[in-house]
């Protein structure tokens, strides 16, 4: 029984957890440096500056530049507002035997122009192409694979590469010199040939596989390669192990003259060196106003704050990328070099990834380092961090003010703002007020004054699982008695009265006070009820402000550590501050490192041949931003492994009638699937609602309970 209970058991957890969604993030923004709009300002941003733009820094690649001329007072005027510019460079493959190929940024994206040219031995990819340049089709296409990573595949798994191809092992002959491939996209084949990698004097066109073909009006350049460093013929299988592969996109970009990317029109190209592209906004004016996020080209934007500006305090503004593909993408702050003596300095204009709201201009994290040594961040005073908290009105104003602070790339709460009960409600009706008093913060989850109505059916879904619930609307419609839950189970109850004559905002705001670490009874979350009404088949309220904080506190006592970060001081009085320094930690910024700081912020280096005083070592920091793909619903094969593992389970069944007994004499449990066959099959017809696999667990279920019955009437 132990058994057949434990793998049942593990069956229906293993379904359970698959079934669970994964929260994908949906986007990740990278910001460029904070502007103001000012007449007759001009700016102008590259890919050292901002990092939304392609850039290399192992071999200083990315030439995209935008110019903005602002004119009118606000206005980005057409054609000479906005001018970007790019140029090719040349770049030698991570296979370096294949030579060099010219990339160019464009549209914020690394893109292949053409092969650099040369002979067979030098610059096979070209030499092996009928057409070389795709700029002079006025076209380009994206690089998405560049790489000389060691990699090994069999007949029975084929190589993947991007774009649905894959490269598939068909036989090896039996010296192990020659290998037939077959290259496939969407399963079916689309090429063959044979590569010779092992055999004597073997050079680099023996050894590599390419696949050409016609991109738009370019001839047959190479889009696929594969260098093949060795193949073997095995007795079960047969292998071979690659060490490049080159891939780039068989669609096309369009960059002919005219050819309009969101606001931006292509008015140049050139296909000789050097190798450009420029565009303008012709035909579209853009005005700087508040509070507009506009398209400018394919995914940078425009942002402007919710601000009431004023000649002291004018409009702000930023470039903005925004990603949305499934993927691990870097937020780098602005690119330095190594040079001894000099202070190096980020801040939220200059490193992305720092807390930044720029409709309020709230952010202040800062870090500064100071190299001595050569290339040494010494300790305690190489690499120093500072944050203050600043003020921040509640989006659902009436409830007044908190301290908000940023810290590790992220908003955290740090107190309520002093005031009385119509003023600031929730500093009122919390015990302790000021998180920092005990060196702690708290993550900002929802602050927002979006409307929503829920029901007594479907409860107001808050973060960390907590929910809250409609039990019961009084008459008259004045009283909601709600429930809050977490992880299912009710962990407050109360009543608010908006609808009630002269509700204040007391009346109408439901709080969760919690202890959170040594702070006593701190309001985490609170709900304000616009009204509630009472129906006839449920009940129903409207909520206008939502405010959650995390109920996981972060430790910022003094002697902490963030990985190579300690924290020093900790002052919980105006003006409240966190300082924190490398003590004990020496960093040492060589060549070709990636180097963790603190929490998800990284240090940088480039991987660079020539480091001279002329070309000093560059380097930035950075944070990881990673977009999580949705994790596709489980099949439910596995459901069935444990009957068939398990014989003994169905041997009971045939020789005890009497357990099959109660189901033959249960009219009452068939009767539904005979007289009520489209209701049965209603939820099926509907996935969104109900939980993936639901069926199967109560199929596991069912047959756990079957074999802890059977197995104990044997025992």
């Amino acid at each position: 029984m132990t058994k057949v209970t434990a793998i049942t058991l593990t069956a229906l957890v293993l379904l359970l957890a698959s079934a669970m969604a994964v929260s994908a993030v949906d986007k990740v923004e990278i910001r460029g440096p904070v502007a103001t709009v000012e007449d007759g300002a001009e700016y102008k941003w590259g890919p050292q500056d901002f990092a939304g733009f392609y850039y290399d820094i192992d071999d200083n690649i990315g030439q995209e530049r935008i110019t903005l001329t602002i004119t009118g007072g606000n206005v980005l005027d057409e054609p000479n507002g906005i001018k970007y510019e790019t140029t090719a460079q040349k770049d030698t493959f991570d296979f370096d035997e294949w030579g060099e190929f010219w990339t160019i940024g464009f549209l914020a994206e690394e893109y292949f122009a053409a092969y650099v040219e040369g002979g067979k031995e030098d610059a096979y990819l070209y030499y092996d192409s009928t057409d070389r340049n795709l700029m002079v089709d006025e076209q380009l296409s994206k690089v998405l694979i560049d790489d000389d990573e060691e990699r090994t595949f069999t007949t029975g798994t084929p190589l993947k590469l991007m774009e649905d191809y894959e490269l598939a092992i068909q036989a090896i002959d039996l010296d192990g010199n020659k290998v037939y491939v077959q290259l496939m996209k969407d399963g079916a084949v689309v090429d063959s040939a044979v590569v010779e990698p092992s055999k004597d004097g073997a050079d680099v066109q023996d050894k590599t596989y390419t696949y050409k073909k016609w991109l738009g009006d370019t001839e047959k350049i190479v889009v696929v390669a594969v260098h093949f460093k060795n193949a073997f013929r095995g007795t079960d299988q047969d292998l071979a192990t690659v060490d490049g592969i080159w891939q780039i996109s068989d669609v096309v970009t369009d960059v002919e003259e005219d050819t309009e990317y969101g606001k931006m029109t292509v008015q140049t190209v050139n296909a000789a060196e050097p190798m450009t592209i420029t565009m303008d906004n012709e035909d579209n004016k853009i005005t700087l106003s508040k509070n507009k996020k506009q398209e400018l080209m394919e995914s940078v934007k425009i942002v402007t704050a919710d601000q009431d500006a004023t000649a002291e305090d004018p409009l702000r503004f930023y470039l903005m990328k925004e990603i949305t593909e499934p993927g691990t993408y870097e937020i780098r702050g602005v690119v330095k070099e190594v040079k001894e003596g000099e202070p190096i300095e980020w801040d939220v204009s200059s490193f992305a990834g720092f807390y930044y709201d720029i409709d309020d201009d709230l952010g202040t994290e800062k870090i500064t380092m100071t190299i001595t040594n050569g290339d040494v961040l010494d300790e305690p005073d190489g690499v120093k961090y500072e944050t203050t908290a600043q003020k921040d009105t509640f989006d659902f104003d009436e409830w007044g003010e908190f301290w908000t602070i940023g810290f590790l790339a992220d908003e955290y709460f740090a107190a309520y703002v002093e005031g009385g009960k119509e003023d600031a409600y929730l500093y009122y009706d919390s015990t302790d007020r000021n998180l920092m008093v005990d060196e702690q913060l708290s993550k900002v989850l929802i602050d927002d004054d979006e409307e929503r109505t829920f029901t007594t059916g479907t409860p107001l879904e808050l973060e960390e699982d907590y929910e809250l619930a409609i039990q019961a609307i009084d008459l008259d419609g004045n009283k909601v008695y709600v429930q809050l839950m977490k992880d299912g189970a009710v962990v407050d109850s109360a009543v608010v009265e908006p609808s009630k004559d002269g509700a204040d905002v007391q009346d109408k705001t439901y709080t969760y006070k919690k202890w959170l670490g040594d702070t006593e009874k701190i309001v985490v979350i609170a709900v304000h009820f616009k009204n509630a009404f009472r129906g006839t088949d449920q009940d129903l309220a409207t909520v206008d402000g939502i405010w959650q904080i995390s109920d996981v506190v972060t430790d910022v006592e003094e002697d902490t550590e963030y990985d190579k970060m300690t924290v020093q001081t900790v002052n919980s009085a105006e003006p409240m501050s966190i300082m924190m320094d490398n003590e004990d930690n020496k960093i040492t910024l060589s060549k070709n490192k990636d180097q963790l700081l603190m929490q998800n912020i990284r240090i940088k280096t480039a991987d660079q041949d020539v480091i001279t005083a002329e070309e000093p070592l560059r380097f930035y920091i950075y944070e990881e931003a990673v977009i999580e793909a949705e994790e596709e619903e489980a099949a439910p094969a596995p459901v069935e492994a444990p009957v068939a593992e398990e014989p003994v389970a169905e041997e009971p069944v045939a020789e005890e009638p009497v357990a099959e007994e109660p189901v033959a004499e249960e009219p009452v449990a068939e009767e539904p699937v005979v007289n009520e066959t489209e209701p049965a099959e209603e939820p099926a017809e509907e996935p969104a609602g109900g939980i993936p696999g639901f069926e199967a667990v109560f199929a596991l279920t069912g047959l756990l309970a079957v074999s802890y019955l059977v197995l104990r009437k044997r025992e």
